[in-house]
């Protein structure tokens, strides 16, 4: 039987599912890349036309910007989504078109965007919970063919989650995707910062 050294373990073997929206990325622990390191992205939109995502486990403060002084005043989190966009709010939320008129499907019961100036009020009212709405200061997002090629260079892992992780604020999402894959990939669940540390 081949053995797996400790290069093989932090490093993407293959990828079972292809991306498409409502899956995840997860990036090789340490590939280095400034913006997603030890990054999980939610995929809203995968299409021909390109893709777009928002990274779930990159929380922020809301005073760094003065564009979020609206929600400073909720004790909710903000993430960052990513290096597109960062002069935007955007949110993924449960509550649906019914509810928030202009909101897009994803899959799941998980939706994108919509009014967001009711979103606000509904807030404001106890209408809409801390787990039923998640906002992202800018979104992480690929030219057509682009995040193939990333796949294929073995930068993303390809996987799925539980809509309810994806929505919980408190939620351990790194270890929550990487539990979630499997076999070889357990050993990411509680990696330090530099693997020289281990």
């Amino acid at each position: 039987m081949e053995k797996i050294n400790d290069h093989d373990l932090l490093s993407i073997d293959q990828n079972w599912f292809r991306p498409m929206s409502g899956r995840i990325l997860i990036s090789e622990p340490f590939s280095g890349a400034e913006y997603f390191e030890k990054a999980v992205v939610y995929l809203a939109d995968y299409g021909k036309q390109g893709t777009v995502g928002f990274i779930l486990n990159k929380p922020i403060l809301l005073n760094v910007n003065p564009l979020l002084s609206g929600l400073a005043q909720y004790p909710w989190n903000l993430w960052y989504g990513g290096p597109v966009g960062n002069d935007s709010i955007y949110f993924i939320h449960t509550a649906g078109p019914n509810i928030i008129p202009g909101s897009v499907p994803i899959a799941d019961g998980i939706f994108w965007g919509g009014d967001f100036d009711l979103v606000i009020k509904k807030m404001e009212s106890g209408e809409l919970s801390e787990k039923s709405i998640r906002f992202f200061l800018g979104y992480s997002g690929w030219e057509e063919g682009q995040l193939e090629k990333e796949i294929e260079k073995k930068f993303w892992l390809v996987g799925n989650l539980d809509p309810a992780i994806i929505m919980n604020p408190d939620a351990d999402i790194w270890k929550e995707a990487v539990k979630k894959m499997g076999g070889r990939y357990h050993v990411w669940e509680n990696l330090p910062p530099d693997p020289s540390m281990n």
